[in-house]
């Protein structure tokens, strides 16, 4: 039987699609820049330069006093309009700290996005930009300018700095930041670009510091990797929970069930590295008893503020009770929609729950986000329960705010709390899959496709150094001339793993399309273990296969995976590609190896151990049963991921296929299906990525 649920790989999100495409084509099929997308390429490096300095450009300082208030220059000049009456009454000051978790600074932050997303043209665009640059608080400023970047139509190809390299303070240790500071108050020539790798900091994670986190601590490593932080700051800024509706077309790509399996996946992924550092499974928690493991983030806001803690055993003062109330109450809201089999949208549609496809409807509810129903009744759960293990109740708060790790996009996952919300509310996800039948024997078999064996390099995982140009975090007073003449590196130890290849050997009595889906997961000695453990595995790779009729040897090598990306060219050296290119001395190419879409390739594997961690792979091959539009016909797929192209995905299968959904053992396992256990080492000598 056919499957009807629209479906989508871990590929995530990037940059919008729209008519103007800033390229020109080579011989060779590579795409280059134009000189219209140069210049606007160029400006996107030099206002985000050194945020918390007035802008050095000369060329800027003429629009930096007043924006553009001819309503000719705007789409949608009432969204405008009341931008500027807004921002009269009063908005965040330039310095202070910043959060979306405010209710106020929320609605501010949306108003600028407006102001920013309306301009009709680049002109008003980018002189609006400057104006806010110098007048906005800088937090907000960076959150509204990167979600406009990432939507509007006429920005796509854009490539931002990476955002630790924007702003270090959420990525870098406090003593990292003051070692680099105090390096360039007493040497004069550190930091500048002909001293190379001189200008560098070795910056620690948190387990550093003599606090235990119950043992949380071991996995500071994978926790408070920038690279997995910065890859959850860009989902959530690519399918911000306050945007919706028909002009962003985020419902093409099913955001609601992109958004459960996204976390789904992180999850699965977080209990892997536990397993390979053997630790206990996610624990869970009660509303109405104290959260055991506290956090200190070791962080430190540009004012010279502290992130805000949390400490062991965290519960709420006696005062603020009702607040646990109030979850629960939100809580049994979602529970029970979900066991009474329906609910109704706002024009009084009915809605199935007992219908795969609805899980779109579930996910976009609990993110309460513009595309959901009813939120006025079923509420914002996550984001109350986040403000509430925060300390305090921000999101109505209409002063100013102290936010912890937990109320930031980048640095939510570095708070152990954070998997044990999230496995919390996982919980609605599996109750909703638990309603679901059983895949059929038809659904899960590919008639006449036998996997005949799998055969894997040996998987070895190391830590290596990684450069990260934190320049920013360091007062300058340099002009424009010099402001890329100075270069600061935070070197940092990270996990990572050498490429590997596997060789699958197929045997088909089919000719033609079918799709391969490869998972990882924890080790089980008995295969009823599957119907607990499935939820722990993840997606490694999806890619169409052409077979033929007999044999068939694939041979797949990890950098081909397409939803991973690679680390990112440091700040500095982007911009001196774009100024070469901009000049005439080069070509800047627009491809996907600058992408902000993707998971780190280095995080594929778990870090394995020096005799070995046993993991099991899982392979499934599937007809391919096409889309109901078709993947890439309706973006450029070279250098965007296509966010609300509705045509991103490979199949019309399920998130997770056949993994979303209880196992009937009696018939589950099928020929085009492989399991493999394979053995993760690792190894003590460090790797450098690059010469120094």
């Amino acid at each position: 039987m056919r499957l009807t649920v629209a479906a989508i790989a871990l590929c995530l999100v990037a940059l919008t699609s729209a008519a103007y495409v800033p390229v020109e084509k080579s011989v060779t099929g590579l795409k280059y820049a134009d000189k219209e997308f140069l210049v606007k390429q160029k400006f996107f490096f030099e206002v985000f330069r050194n945020i918390h300095l007035p802008l050095m450009f000369e060329e800027y300082m003429p629009y930096t006093k007043t924006w553009i208030s001819d309503e000719t220059k705007y789409t949608n000049y009432n969204e405008v309009f009341e931008f500027f009456e807004y921002y009269k009454l009063g908005f965040l000051p330039k310095g202070e700290m910043f959060t979306i978790y405010n209710k106020e600074y929320m609605k501010q932050t949306y108003l600028l996005f407006n102001f920013f997303y309306n301009c009709a043209d680049w002109e008003t665009f980018y002189k609006n930009v400057i104006w806010a640059r110098e007048n906005v608080n800088e937090g907000m400023f960076i959150y509204a300018l990167t979600m406009a970047t990432f939507h509007r139509p006429d920005l796509k190809g854009i490539v931002l700095p990476a955002i630790y390299e924007i702003y270090p303070y959420y990525f870098f240790n406090t003593d990292m930041v003051h070692k680099a500071m105090y390096k360039k108050l007493y040497e004069p020539k550190f930091g500048f670009v002909s001293n190379g790798k001189y200008n560098v900091v070795y910056s620690n994670f948190t387990a550093l510091y003599p606090m235990d986190y119950f043992g949380e601590d071991k996995l500071s490593y994978f926790t408070e990797d920038i690279g997995l932080n910065s890859y959850y700051y860009y989902f959530m800024m690519d399918y911000p929970f306050f945007l919706g509706e028909s002009k962003f077309n985020l419902f093409k790509d099913r955001r609601g069930e992109l958004y459960m399996y996204m976390y789904q996946q992180l999850i699965a992924r977080y209990y892997l590295e536990r397993q390979a550092n053997f630790m206990g499974p996610i624990e869970g928690f009660s509303w109405d008893q104290p959260i055991k493991t506290g956090y200190s983030p070791k962080l430190t806001y540009w004012n010279g503020m502290p992130f805000y803690g949390r400490n062991d055993y965290y519960s709420l003062p006696k005062d603020q009770y009702y607040k646990i109330d109030l979850l629960k109450d939100y809580e049994a809201r979602i529970r029970q929609v979900i066991d009474q089999g329906y609910m109704y949208l706002d024009d009084g549609t009915k809605i199935d729950f007992r219908q795969p496809e609805s899980i779109n409807y579930l996910g976009n509810l609990i993110n309460a986000n513009p595309d959901s129903a009813d939120t006025e009744y079923y509420k914002y759960i996550e984001f109350f329960a986040r403000l509430m293990y925060s300390g305090s109740d921000y999101f109505y708060s209409g002063s100013k705010v102290w936010p912890s790790a937990l109320m930031h996009f980048e640095t939510s996952i570095r708070d152990p709390f954070f998997y044990q919300l999230y496995y919390k509310i996982l919980s609605y996800y599996w109750q909703f899959k638990s309603y679901l039948p059983y895949y059929t024997f038809d659904e899960l078999n590919f008639k006449g496709v036998e996997i005949k064996n799998v055969v894997f390099d040996k998987l070895m995982t190391y830590f290596e150094y990684f450069d990260a140009d934190i320049s920013n975090a360091i007062p300058m007073g340099f002009s424009s001339e010099k402001f890329f003449d100075f270069s600061v590196f935070a070197r940092q130890k990270r996990i990572n793993h050498k490429p590997f290849t596997y060789t699958m050997d197929i045997s088909s009595e089919f000719a033609g399309k079918g799709v391969v889906r490869m998972y990882m997961g924890p080790k089980f000695y008995d295969f009823k273990q599957l119907q607990n453990l499935k939820q722990y595995f993840v997606e490694v790779d999806q890619y169409m296969y052409d077979f033929v009729v007999g044999k068939n040897t694939i041979v797949r090598n990890s950098r081909d995976y397409y939803w991973s990306v690679r680390d990112r060219t440091t700040y500095t050296d982007l911009y001196k590609k774009v100024m070469m290119a901009y000049k005439g001395e080069d070509k800047f190419v627009l491809d996907m190896s600058e992408a902000h879409c993707g998971f780190p390739d280095r995080l594929l594997l778990p870090k394995g151990l020096p005799s070995g961690f046993e993991m099991a792979f899982y392979f499934i091959v599937t007809p391919y049963y096409a889309p109901k539009v078709e993947q890439f016909s309706t973006y450029e797929y070279n250098y965007s991921c296509g966010v609300g192209s509705g045509s991103k995905y490979i199949d019309e299968l399920p998130f997770g296929f056949p993994f979303d959904r209880e196992i009937n053992f009696a018939y589950f396992f099928t020929k085009n299906m492989y399991f493999k256990d394979v053995m993760v080492y690792h190894t003590e000598d460090m790797k450098l990525n690059q010469s120094y």
